[in-house]
């Protein structure tokens, strides 16, 4: 599904992510891990085009994604909740809902059955929630449009954990439908408990990339610790 080779990214001269090989494949949970500054947020945005690309080549179900293309990525079924959220504060809850849907698509999960809150305020402005509920839209609306694959920065970030719970559950509903799910949070924990793999980056590189089981927790824990 996702393919990077050699990809390196950053923002003008400055290089964050450096040689980054990876491949996730339909379905699959990836959880992306490591400390504030690794480079994680960068390599996302490396991917959507929204920072840059400073080498390596993307490709997603087989098919080239050239650098800075956010809107080819939307239109292939991509979708970046990014760490701001990324909602439309002068939209309504409805409005921004209505624009992240696909002609045609209907996720396996319907995320106002997760967010009550979206049905409760849908004729409010988005910029008027709180942290918390604008997490909830965000996540809301990469549902509505990842028909191949959804990335979450900062899954856990406002939420309670019950609803931490009720999205990580409601993730893997969608990934069993072919959808991949790559999600980044510092809580690590959580992510290793209900993903297929793992991967850790350090100082822009990947430093781990292996199967989320008990035989391979020993070796996460202890890079986490440093990482």
């Amino acid at each position: 599904m996702l393919e990077l080779d050699g990809i390196g990214g950053g923002y003008g001269q400055a290089e964050v992510v450096r040689d980054v090989d990876l491949r996730v494949a339909e379905g699959e949970r990836v959880a992306l891990l490591g400390r504030n500054g690794t480079g994680k947020t960068t390599l996302l945005r490396t991917i959507f085009g929204l920072a840059d690309r400073q080498g390596g080549h993307v490709r997603l179900a087989g098919r080239p994604v050239p650098p800075g293309r956010p809107d080819l990525l939307a239109r292939r079924g991509a979708a970046l909740m990014p760490e701001d959220r990324g909602v439309f504060p002068t939209l309504t809850v409805a409005e921004n809902l209505r624009l992240a849907e696909r002609r045609s698509f209907v996720p396996a999960v319907d995320p106002c059955e997760i967010f009550p809150m979206l049905t409760e305020r849908r004729g409010q402005p988005a910029g008027t929630l709180s942290g918390g509920q604008k997490q909830q839209l965000g996540i809301a609306r990469a549902i509505l449009s990842g028909r191949s694959m959804i990335v979450v920065d900062e899954l856990t970030q406002g939420l309670q954990p019950s609803l931490v719970r009720a999205v990580l559950e409601s993730l893997a509903r969608i990934a069993a439908t072919g959808v991949c799910v790559v999600t980044v949070d510092q809580h690590a924990g959580l992510l290793l408990d209900r993903c297929d793999r793992a991967i850790v980056m350090e100082a822009g590189r990947i430093v781990f990339d292996g199967p989320s089981t008990p035989g391979t927790r020993e070796e996460l824990d202890r890079l986490l610790a440093v990482a």
